[in-house]
């Protein structure tokens, strides 16, 4: 059953198995009975030992294939139950259950059949190698708990982050967060995406990647955690710079058509926006903690650059103008 037919027809090898070993016994029968029995010692022994170890192996098979079945059954169980949440889960509005099912009938095999595994290891009585195997399954069966809470930890977070967000987005919609993408004049680079959709996207993914983090935790993963929780300050901090950046934006906007409001004024009006706009990127390059050293060294150029040109225009462009300039400010 467990076989098949693969290379050979199971029946065919186990027949062809009694037969040689048959015939070795009767093989060091006859040799016994002609007086050369010194040559076939070795052959004897080995023979004994194989025949005295056929019943440990019979033993560890059982367990084993008791097991296998008893593991078989039980998640079957759990998927006949998975079924009946599939359908609710379903009529609650969430897709794709049945890998979430999937996945947790094949935790429950494994954690019923390592025992049996083991317990079958231990019926050959080769601590040579029931010893070292006997470990590895122990500490895979020990640590099977803190797998299946952080699996737990991070479905809550996944079932309870789509619950919050679709909550947040229609809250969002219906309060008109959606018009504030005109206003804030990120039209050109959001598209036809809705604001309320994509704030909701932003908190369901930092409440996945806290459940993430914390299943890590549970795990005794920490180089992994601290990993982690450095993305985790990354990504706030790139949040808030790209905030403070589309605050910047709306700044700028405003002032360019509060000052450029009878349509003469607009290279002035540019230059104040481009200016806001500047910087308040400088400050979400630092707040993001992009190169702060590289930003101040070339805000400082620039400003630097402007009041150099401006020295040089007014004093060597226009020595006529400023001496006359000079003299008013005399009299």
């Amino acid at each position: 059953r467990l076989l098949g037919n693969t290379i050979l027809d199971t029946n065919k090898f186990i027949a062809n198995l009694v037969y040689y070993i048959l015939m070795l016994i009767i093989l060091l029968i006859v040799l016994e009975m002609l007086g050369v029995s010194y040559v076939l010692d070795p052959i004897r022994n080995m023979l004994n030992e194989f025949l005295g170890f056929i019943p440990n192996i019979l033993a560890g098979m059982a367990i084993i294939f008791i097991g296998y079945i008893i593991a078989k059954f039980i998640s079957n169980l759990v998927k006949m139950a998975g079924s009946l949440f599939d359908r609710l889960a379903n009529n609650m509005g969430f897709k794709e259950t049945d890998k979430l099912v999937h996945f947790i009938q094949q935790v429950v095999f494994i954690v019923i059949f390592i025992p049996f595994i083991i317990q079958g290891l231990n019926a050959l009585h080769l601590e040579a190698i029931t010893n070292p195997a006997n470990n590895v399954l122990h500490q895979m069966l020990d640590s099977v708990p803190n797998i299946i809470g952080a699996i737990l930890i991070v479905s809550i977070f996944v079932v309870g982050g789509r619950f919050i967000t679709s909550f947040v987005k229609d809250l969002l919609a219906n309060v008109g967060m959606d018009k504030l993408i005109e206003r804030l004049q990120l039209k050109s680079v959001l598209g036809d995406q809705k604001l309320s959709s994509i704030v909701a996207n932003i908190i369901f993914f930092f409440m996945v990647f806290f459940g993430v983090i914390s299943g890590v935790e549970m795990l005794g993963l920490d180089r992994l955690a601290e990993v982690l929780h450095t993305i985790l300050n990354l990504s706030g901090n790139v949040l808030f710079g790209l905030i403070i950046l589309v605050m910047g934006n709306f700044l700028g906007s405003v002032i360019f058509k509060s000052m450029n409001g009878s349509g003469d004024n607009s290279f002035v009006a540019g230059i104040a926006r481009v200016a806001i706009v500047g910087l308040f990127l400088a400050i979400a390059l630092r707040t993001m903690g992009i190169s702060n050293s590289i930003v101040e060294l070339a805000f400082g150029l620039t400003f630097g650059a402007i009041a150099i040109a401006v020295a040089l225009s007014y004093g060597l462009g226009g020595r006529e103008a400023a001496g006359t300039h000079i003299e008013k400010i005399l009299k």
